[in-house]
């Protein structure tokens, strides 16, 4: 039944440079396209808005169950944000979660974040940590107390968010979920500005027709296969290696398959990754062997503009010029302007270590949109500095063999907690968090049709079972 006194006190909370726009008794039943329950139910819906300094404008909303239990949860967006998820608020409110949402300060279009620091800051760091401000604020208003767990869930750009949370706000949540996570921002968009200036030329022209880019990614993944990577029949590459000497040996196949020097110094340099011309030091790593046919893959590289440009036009201007970019002085230049505020490098989680957070990081290998050796790269560096043994404590990364940026691909297209998909690794975050019930393997498997036609046990990187890997072709952390 609508509590009318409730809403009253929610439209008037008084929160630092935020503005409650509306405050709605709804129903699950407005949602019906997201929900996945078939009971339906009710809830309060609280729409905010925040103005944090000039030029920055974020909105927020947060959903207030009628019966709560106890917890919160905050989801992460993607790309360059803009809306809301609404499939995570109605699904957890129905839950008992006080779920949160926010749109990262970009619903008004990418041109606002031209010579804009706030909206790098918005989108960066600070809507993501004023969600958790916001959530729990009306949590204590709508139900007399702050949550006893708060909990974090985003992939690609909100595996970026759930970084950022650990590095920069260790106490806002504790456990976080990061999946595909773009929290080498500036370079992985540099990384898809030196494919596309390799795929596709000025005069519009491409390096690969889609029938080619199929043949490609035919070569590689036989060429994988005669070296036992994976198990035999599969049509994706588990773990490709990608050493310059591997690289060498399928450009060599590939060039006897029909493909002319220009196609195959153009492949080379997208497997190797873009590189300063001045110090020689590997901006990001390449995108993985097998998944070129993939989003934001060598089909989408080839388009006019290249994959999530945002950056450079915040940086440089709308009229910039793509293929007038340095990948020396130009990429410096880029970094100066974004990096403090998009990127969240940083290897330290001593702090959200020590205030008892936990974190699962997944990546795909057929990933070409956010390439898994940057995390993998991130795990060493935290894992050299922290100790692998205290890292175990409360992180855990994992590489889903096959799988592409979403749920496509011809790999692995879930990650389960259990062998048969009823738990799933938000489950397992919880479990680690309010039971002490550590995670070991997660399960990557492959659903088409709702039927499972795989189910393959990952193991932590860095476990006995999954030591780690030697590896050349990452990014170096300037």
């Amino acid at each position: 039944m609508e509590n009318k006194e409730l809403i009253n006190k929610l439209l008037n909370a008084k929160i630092p440079f935020t503005e409650v726009q509306s405050v709605t008794y709804d129903c699950s039943d407005n949602y019906k396209e997201f929900y996945f329950g078939d009971k339906s139910y009710n809830f309060y819906r609280v729409d905010l808005k925040s103005v944090y300094e000039e030029g920055s404008l974020v909105y927020t909303t947060v959903w207030l169950p009628e019966s709560f239990n106890g917890c919160l949860a905050a989801f992460g967006n993607g790309g360059m944000a803009g809306g809301f998820y609404y499939w995570d608020l109605v699904n957890f409110t129905s839950k008992g979660f006080v779920s949160v949402h926010t749109d990262m300060g970009t619903s008004g279009g990418r041109e606002r974040g031209i010579n804009n620091p706030a909206v790098w800051r918005d989108f960066g760091w600070r809507s993501t940590h004023g969600m958790a401000v916001l959530g729990k604020a009306l949590c204590e208003i709508g139900f007399g107390k702050a949550p006893d767990y708060s909990y974090f869930l985003g992939g690609s750009t909100g595996g970026q968010q759930a970084f950022s949370l650990a590095q920069r706000f260790p106490t806002d949540f504790n456990g976080i979920v990061a999946g595909v996570p773009a929290n080498n921002r500036i370079a992985l968009h540099t990384y898809f500005l030196w494919n596309h200036n390799h795929l596709r030329k000025p005069d519009g022209s491409v390096m690969f027709s889609a029938f080619e880019i199929e043949k490609i990614n035919r070569l590689a993944v036989e060429f994988f296969q005669n070296k036992s990577d994976g198990e035999k029949g599969d049509d994706f590459v588990s773990y490709p290696r990608r050493d310059d000497e591997t690289i060498a040996e399928l450009i060599e196949i590939i060039s006897n398959n029909g493909f002319n020097i220009e196609q195959c110094e153009a492949l080379r340099a997208v497997y190797q990754g873009p590189v300063d011309p001045k110090t020689g030091k590997q901006i990001y790593n390449g995108m993985p062997i097998g998944s070129e046919i993939y989003g934001c893959g060598l089909k989408d590289c080839q388009d006019p503009e290249s994959p999530h440009y945002y950056p450079f036009i915040w940086c440089f201007g709308d009229n910039y010029n793509p293929y007038d970019f340095d990948f020396s002085d130009d990429y410096k230049r880029l970094r100066e302007t974004l990096s403090d505020d998009m990127d969240s490098n940083n290897p330290d989680l001593t702090a959200f270590y020590e205030q008892g957070g936990k974190i699962l990081v997944y990546s795909g290998s057929a990933d070409p949109c956010v390439p898994y050796p940057d995390a993998e790269g991130y795990c060493n560096r935290m894992f050299d500095l922290m100790g692998i043994d205290k890292a175990q404590e409360f992180f855990r990364f994992y590489l889903l063999p096959g799988k592409d940026h979403g749920n496509g691909g011809r790999g692995a297209n879930r990650e389960w907690g259990n062998e048969t998909g009823e738990k799933s690794l938000f489950m397992l975050i919880k479990d680690w968090c309010e039971q002490g019930v550590a995670p070991n393997e997660i399960y990557a498997a492959r659903v088409v049709d709702n039927k499972t036609e795989f189910v393959r046990k990952v193991y932590p990187y860095g476990s006995e079972q999954n030591p780690i890997k030697p590896h050349t072709k990452v990014c170096e952390i300037f």
